[in-house]
């Protein structure tokens, strides 16, 4: 059995940030979770692990995160992406009922070729091979609603599946891998964090407590039952104010990672608790 997993769920250039934040403000408390056993990543959390995974200092990670983010690629999320959202967590009673909506809208959808999502991610990600420690990366099935998660032995190349992790519907295009079609992960959970199941010590980092499918609460009540130890972070007020309205606005990572280390504080002693038992 795994012993320790960390668990990072999506939330865009916001959540990304204050996850390295919370790690940061974790490790100057003297709790590493950059030694976990597994990483689990969805959406931006899969980004967020494969810099971990590669072995890169998390404070190296944190102050590229806070830094201005220049030239980059900017992404706008069109209101009529957002309603759709919104009405499918209201009008759908489970998590697959929902990400199979939602894969029917991206299939519909005009956006950009593949192969400008794979070059955007790409200019996110360190390394382009599978690192050697265990990650997992979550994915949705735009026809069936169904996740995997995608690690070494997959067959896939890391960029296709981080890239497939991300691919928020309506914005970027469905991705193929396998003769299927894959959509951002997070359309049927922000975090994914039963992919965990079976590991005795998993923290769960949310920068997104509720959203489409699965909540991160209701995930981290099915571990505690299954037996596993878990400790679920969310954001506090501070962080949210900093992540501001839009998660895809890269001007906005520098705030919030530094509200994610100045979160971690309060949280030090109770994942030190689970993460050493």
């Amino acid at each position: 059995m795994v012993e320790r997993a960390l668990v990072l769920g999506g939330g865009g250039h916001t959540g990304g940030a204050w996850e390295i934040g919370v790690l940061a403000g974790l490790a100057d408390a003297g709790v590493d979770l950059t030694d976990a056993d597994l990483l689990v990543g969805t959406s931006a959390g899969a980004v967020m692990g494969a810099w971990i995974a590669s072995g890169t200092p998390v404070e190296e990670i944190h102050e590229r995160q806070s830094a201005p983010y220049g030239d980059g690629p900017t992404v706008e999320v069109p209101f009529t992406v957002v309603a759709r959202f919104l009405w499918a967590m209201l009008a759908f009673r489970t998590p697959k009922a929902t990400a199979r909506h939602l894969g029917r809208m991206a299939l519909a959808a005009r956006t950009v070729p593949e192969e400008e999502a794979l070059r955007t991610m790409g200019a996110m990600l360190p390394v382009r091979d599978w690192p050697d420690r265990p990650l997992r990366v979550a994915a949705a099935d735009a026809h069936t609603g169904e996740v995997t998660a995608f690690h070494s032995g997959s067959g896939v190349d890391l960029l296709r599946a981080v890239t497939a992790s991300g691919t928020l519907p309506g914005v970027w295009p469905p991705l193929e891998i396998g003769g299927r079609r894959w959509i951002d992960g997070g359309v049927r959970s922000t975090t994914n964090a039963d992919l965990a199941r079976g590991c005795r010590r998993i923290v769960i980092l949310a920068p997104v407590a509720k959203g489409p499918g699965v909540a991160a609460a209701r995930h981290a009540a099915e571990l505690r039952a299954d037996g596993s130890k878990v400790a679920l972070l969310t954001p506090d007020a501070a962080a949210r104010r900093a992540f501001g309205r839009d998660a895809l606005d890269p001007a906005r990572r520098g705030p919030a990672a530094r509200a994610g280390r100045a979160q971690a504080a309060g949280y030090a002693e109770a994942v030190a608790e689970v993460w050493r038992g």
